[in-house]
């Protein structure tokens, strides 16, 4: 019993410590056009975005309107595009070609540029559309 009030206590611990290194940036973007996440489609309209940093970065987008969310993991970490730094303004970036565009980069204006998995096309380049987030005072 003694055994496992401790194992208890720990793993209380351990998450505290997780919960403590952990944090998030809330910012708002106008999606002009549905895209797809996974194999679910998103539709256009006001998104709250929510970036976690940890040890695996989180891109939680909800659409305001619909209650709507999803959840996206990073694949990868990249430098940020030149043009980005420069204008010094967070971008959420989609790559687009056959069928809803896909959510590919996301920066918060600070670190690294979140990479996720975007699908290739079958026919002709992909285009790059790219929305400008702004902080968001948590209503």
């Amino acid at each position: 019993m003694k055994r496992m009030a401790m194992n208890i206590t720990l793993a209380v611990a351990t998450l505290a410590v997780a919960a403590g290194t952990v944090s998030a940036q809330t910012m708002k973007a106008e999606i002009p056009f549905a895209f797809r996440v996974g194999n679910r489609v998103m539709q256009p309209g006001q998104y709250r975005i929510i970036v976690t940093s940890g040890s695996t970065p989180l891109l939680n987008l909800l659409n305001i309107d619909r209650h709507e969310a999803v959840l996206l993991s990073t694949a990868y970490l990249n430098d940020v595009p030149k043009r980005w730094s420069a204008a010094g303004l967070p971008k959420l970036s989609f790559l687009c070609g056959e069928g809803p565009c896909t959510v590919s980069q996301a920066w918060t204006g600070e670190g690294y540029a979140l990479s996720f998995q975007a699908p290739r096309g079958k026919n002709g380049e992909p285009h790059i559309a790219e929305i400008v987030l702004r902080r968001d005072r948590a209503d």
